[in-house]
């Protein structure tokens, strides 16, 4: 009994030390990763986002620069009376924390508007074309009507006075003019009407005093006048 005492009290202080480094090694390892979470999270180095919106994008890119924040520009639209290059609204929100190197993404006015392409509208009906370049967003449209064979259907789409070709770019918006073809137009300038007129103004053999414009031939149907016989 007195020869396993002494073994018996190396094994329980062996088991003891191991399981001491154990925890050691443990609370360690516990620290090293609390502290590189902490590194790596930025703790307590979050920025608030200032408010960005109606600023040139100049100068909200130097603001945010300051701060260590990036700005990206994700929308621009055009509008007449706005200011060209300000911000109008910005994710992050104003107030918003976060981390050092977060990109600020904004939409802007810009300078110029957006070009867009205006289809082949050559014998589309006007009602047809009207809806096609409404929901394009052109609702600037003037009509222009010419004598033509058919009645309602567009001849051409003009832009300053200029007639477009088909797919041509132009300014979202911008006015345009619509020319459609009428019938009571060609109806009222008698496109189909033959005129004759007489040589001689003043005396037939009846010695009647004749018009200058007599119509001897209208309409396709022949009139002959008795007073040349």
């Amino acid at each position: 009994m007195n020869i396993k005492s002494p073994l018996n009290k190396m094994l329980g202080d062996s088991i003891g030390k191991n399981f001491l480094a154990i925890i050691v090694v443990a609370l360690v390892l516990l620290i090293l990763l609390l502290f590189y979470l902490r590194v790596y999270t930025r703790h307590n180095q979050n920025i608030y986002v200032p408010k960005l919106e109606g600023l040139q994008i100049e100068e909200a890119s130097s603001i945010l620069k300051s701060k260590g924040l990036n700005i990206e520009i994700t929308d621009s639209i055009f509008r007449k009376d706005a200011v060209p290059g300000a911000i109008i609204e910005q994710t992050p929100k104003p107030n918003s924390r976060v981390k050092t190197g977060r990109n600020i993404y904004v939409s802007i006015y810009s300078k110029n508007p957006q070009q867009i392409s205006i289809p082949e509208l050559a014998d589309y009906s006007l009602r047809q074309a009207e809806a096609l370049l409404s929901s394009m967003g052109f609702d600037q449209l003037s009509i222009e009507k010419v004598p033509s064979q058919y009645d309602g259907l567009v001849i051409a789409v003009e832009y300053k006075g200029r007639t477009l070709r088909a797919n041509e770019k132009i300014p979202a918006g911008a006015p345009l003019t619509l020319v459609v073809g009428t019938t009571q137009l060609s109806d009222s300038l008698n496109i189909d009407n033959e005129y004759i007129i007489s040589p001689h103004s003043n005396v037939d053999s009846g010695n009647r005093t004749q018009s200058p414009n007599r119509v001897l031939k209208e309409n396709n149907s022949t009139k002959i006048d008795d007073s040349f016989f």
